[in-house]
């Protein structure tokens, strides 16, 4: 998995617990307002029968916000909504006061309720409304949900960013392996013609040396001459060999490079190796109705950006329904041999694929026009 940024990770985690208390807070006074002002404007109802004598203040106040909550559908989801109505000198008109049944009155009654009526409206009635979303509720549950999918949304842009940037430093990689090996070619062939030079180079003392006995046993001059001529004949050994060890200097330098190069060809081929064990999960993941083939994975990998995601267009249609895949042609469809499908897709690719006895497909090998010859060949070995 590519790495994430240890501040984003910590964000989604401890973010989502205080965006969630915030957005709850936020939801009960939002909701407490719109029930405050829905209810002020019909929780007294018609005043005229209040004045008349016809119904309790308490009454009235009872039937309509009984009836108000019995409409409100976030009640079932859960929000909890506490209202009460006293008058301004304290007494408590809702919940219910009285809990005596209410009674039909006669005249002097109605004219002792509407009094009654009268004198608390005209003390003020104070409408208080407390809305409370407790936890693990329906309503409750839904923010949650929405916060971690929040969250988990912003994790996954960060990691298919890594991703982005793991791909591109991949083929970075894959043209430095390139160039090395070019000029690992490069220092092979110097050093092949630093070899001959060494074996020309010893060849040459070879016969310096034997010049010089020759000189010796031919010298007719006097004794002098041979001196000096000796004298010349041994620098130019020494030069040669100066020469000689110089080069074999830079033999050893060569190796050390072809080494090093070798130990990073190594060390790419490593997170090459790694780059087709996450393809080969993802796909074992998303694609449960296909089976595919390493080299099918490893011809993923070489494709560009773009005809990956057309590939895997393709590969989606195989694993939904084979029968909806536009079929170019089949391949060794001979008798006694099994039927190979091949697939175009952005133009160049090529897309090839067996259906299994278990109704599933198995996809055998992706590349594009240039990889073609080199796939035809790798099927016809099966």
């Amino acid at each position: 998995m590519y790495n994430l940024p240890i501040r984003t990770l910590i964000l989604c985690v401890v973010l989502p617990p205080f965006v969630y208390v915030f957005f709850l807070f936020s939801l009960e006074k939002s909701i407490q307002s719109r029930y405050d002002w829905d209810l002020s404007a019909t929780y007294l109802g018609d005043t005229r029968l209040l004045f008349d004598g016809s119904a309790r203040l308490q009454d009235v106040l009872g039937e309509n916000i009984d009836a108000f909550m019995a409409g409100k559908r976030l009640i079932d989801w859960g929000v909890r909504v506490v209202v009460t109505v006293k008058t301004k000198v304290g007494d408590y008109l809702y919940p219910g006061a009285y809990s005596e049944l209410r009674t039909d009155f006669g005249g002097e009654d109605s004219v002792m309720v509407a009094r009654d009526n009268y004198e608390m409206l005209n003390k003020g009635l104070v409408l208080h409304i407390d809305v409370k979303i407790d936890h693990n509720t329906l309503i409750a549950n839904i923010v949650l949900v929405m916060c971690i999918g929040a969250s988990l949304t912003l994790l996954f842009l960060v990691y298919r960013r890594g991703l982005l940037k793991s791909r591109q430093a991949e083929r970075e990689t894959r043209n430095v392996i390139d160039s090395l090996a070019v000029e690992k070619q490069k220092s092979l062939d110097r050093l092949s013609r630093i070899e001959a030079q060494r074996e020309k180079l010893s060849q040459n003392t070879l016969f310096l040396q034997n010049d010089l006995e020759q000189q010796r046993r031919l010298a007719s001059d006097t004794e002098e001459q041979m001196i000096d001529e000796m004298v010349a004949l041994e620098e130019q050994i020494k030069e040669h060999l100066k020469q000689q060890e110089s080069q074999l200097q830079e033999i050893d330098v060569l190796k050390e490079k072809i080494a090093r190069s070798e130990k990073e060809h190594d060390i790419r081929r490593k997170q090459q190796t790694k780059a087709e064990n996450g393809v080969r999960k993802r796909f074992n993941t998303l694609y449960k109705n296909l089976a595919l083939h390493d080299r099918a994975i490893e011809g993923f990998i070489d494709l560009t950006e773009e005809m990956k995601i057309k590939a895997e267009e393709v590969i989606h249609q195989l694993n939904a329904d084979s029968r909806k895949v536009p079929i170019k042609r089949k391949v060794f469809g001979k008798k006694n041999r099994e039927t190979v499908f091949e697939v175009i897709f952005s133009y160049k690719g090529r897309l090839y694929y067996k259906k299994l006895p278990d109704r599933r497909s198995e996809i055998l090998a992706i590349g594009t026009k240039l990889t073609q010859s080199g796939d035809l060949a790798f099927l016809n070995k099966r």
